[in-house]
This record gives structure tokens, C-alpha cells and sequence, in this order.
């Protein structure tokens, strides 16, 4: 076991798989420090993505589905993943449209990859893998929940963002349009636990629990 954890053949996956969500907790970061420092509208079109993400984290059952299915070939289960994709590219329309920006295509586009990524890297069809990836779907959900209520709960530093939200082009109301360094914060904390639970594959632990019990 110990063998396998320092193999860099075993470790070089992971880190390709994380590597997606941690380049997205970096860019959340840098615009709550700063959001003026590449472009003006990108805390609006980062609330996107976390709106983009809301969908992928809740189609978790059929996606999933797709991921798991290591009977089938591995581009067979990525066109099924593409398919849905292009269904949810219906509410991604939307709302480029309400926030007057197609970022928001190319934004979902990132966050479908990143998802791929298992697939692309993971060739493995036992029984084991596929209750691994069954927990990390759940530790999606997870993770969301954590981000978004605890980043409202809890007070956080304002940072580089001090502005409403309309005066980055966020439309609408609520508590991320009316403290938008709130979601900026949420996508900090979401990624970063996507991305130390595929280093160190929580998954596979919270798999190995649940077969116990």
C-alpha cells in the first residue's frame, strides 16, 4: 500500500485530475483580491460559473451514470456525456442571455471537462472504482452545500471586492448580488475541497466506510 502512495505512475493521475479545480480556486481567489486586475465583468461571469456548476453537481445521477458505465468503451460513455451536456446548454443559454455574455458557454464548457477528466484518465472497470466514483459525485454535492451556506453564515473579508453587484454587472438581487465578494469566496472554498479530495481520494476512504457498513 505504502508502495502504491509514493508510485508516480498512481500519483500523476490525481494530480491531473485535480488540477482543473485548483486553477478554478486560483482564479476565484485572485478576483476576490482583485477584480479589476484582468477584466471588470469577471466576478459576474465567475457567480456564472457557479451557477454552472449548481447544474453539473445536481445532474450527478445521470452524468454519473455515464462515468460509471466502464462496460461500455470509454468514448461511448464521453459522447453520452457530451449529449447531456448539450441538453444543459439549454439553461446555460439562458443565462448568457440574462447576463448579456456567451463567457458563460465557454465556462461550461471548462466545468464539463474538468468532469471528463475521470474518464479520460481512469481505465479501470472494477467494482471498487466504480463505488469511488459514486463518492466523489457525492462529495460534490458536499462540498457545494459547505461553499455556498457556510460562505453566507460566516463573515468574510470583503477583500477587493467593496462594491455592489450591479457595479460588476451582476443582475437580479440576493445576498451574492448584494455581497458578490460572498460567491467569490464560495467558489474558493468549493474548489479547493474538489480539488484536495482528488489528491488525496477521500472517495476512495468514504467508499471503503461505506462497503464496511
Amino acid at each position: 500500500m505504502q508502495t502504491m502512495r509514493n508510485d508516480p505512475s498512481a500519483l500523476t493521475p490525481r494530480i491531473a485530475s485535480a488540477l482543473p479545480d485548483v486553477v478554478s480556486a486560483g482564479l476565484f481567489l485572485w478576483v476576490w483580491i482583485d477584480p479589476s486586475a484582468w477584466r471588470h465583468d469577471l466576478v459576474a461571469q465567475l457567480m456564472l460559473v457557479m451557477l454552472l456548476e449548481f447544474i453539473l453537481v445536481h445532474s450527478a445521477p445521470f452524468l454519473g451514470g455515464a462515468v460509471m458505465a466502464h462496460d461500455q468503451p470509454r468514448w461511448t460513455r464521453i459522447r453520452v456525456v457530451l449529449g447531456l451536456g448539450a441538453i444543459y446548454l439549454l439553461f446555460v443559454g439562458a443565462w448568457a442571455w440574462m447576463f448579456q455574455s456567451l463567457w458563460a458557454v465557454g465556462a461550461f464548457v471548462w466545468l464539463l471537462g474538468s468532469k471528463m477528466v475521470a474518464i479520460m484518465l481512469n481505465r479501470q472497470s472494477d467494482q471498487d472504482t466504480k463505488h469511488e466514483q459514486s463518492a466523489l459525485w457525492g462529495l460534490s454535492v458536499m462540498f457545494y452545500l459547505v461553499a455556498v451556506i457556510g460562505t453566507v453564515v460566516i463573515p468574510l473579508p470583503e477583500l477587493g471586492v467593496t462594491l455592489h453587484g450591479h457595479a460588476y454587472g451582476i443582475p437580479g438581487s440576493g445576498a451574492w448580488v448584494s455581497d458578490p465578494h460572498i460567491v467569490l469566496a464560495a467558489g474558493v472554498v468549493y474548489f479547493s475541497l474538489l480539488a484536495m479530495s482528488k489528491l488525496g481520494r477521500w472517495s476512495r476512504g468514504m467508499a471503503k466506510h461505506a462497503r464496511v457498513n
